[in-house]
C-alpha cells in the first residue's frame, strides 16, 4: 500500500505539468488524506472517476490507509503535498 501511495504522489508533478488540472487532483488528494471524510463519502464524491469494483477497492484501501495514520503522519503528507504543489512543475500549469 505504501508503494501505491508513493507512486501516486510521484506522478503528481507530471500530471500538473501536463495541465491535467491540479485543482481537482489537489482536492482529491486532500480528501484522500483527510480524516474528515469517510470512505463512503469519498467513494460517492469521486464515483464518476471509478470504473468498476477494482477501482473502488483500490480507493477504499488507500483511504483506509490514511484513516489509520496518526495526525503527525497526516500532517507530514500535507507538507509533502504542498511542497509538490509549489514545485516548478505545478507552478507552470
Amino acid at each position: 500500500m505504501k508503494l501505491l501511495t508513493v507512486l501516486m504522489l510521484i506522478a503528481l508533478p507530471l500530471a500538473c505539468f501536463a495541465g491535467s488540472g491540479c485543482t481537482l487532483l489537489e482536492e482529491a488528494l486532500n480528501d484522500t488524506v483527510s480524516n474528515d471524510l469517510s470512505i463512503e463519502l469519498h467513494l460517492r464524491k469521486y464515483h464518476e472517476f471509478l470504473h468498476g469494483k477494482d477501482d473502488e477497492r483500490a480507493v477504499t484501501e488507500l483511504k483506509q490507509c490514511f484513516l489509520e495514520q496518526d495526525s503527525e503522519t497526516v500532517d507530514n503528507v500535507h507538507v509533502m503535498l504542498q511542497t509538490i504543489y509549489q514545485s516548478i512543475w505545478c507552478s507552470h500549469s
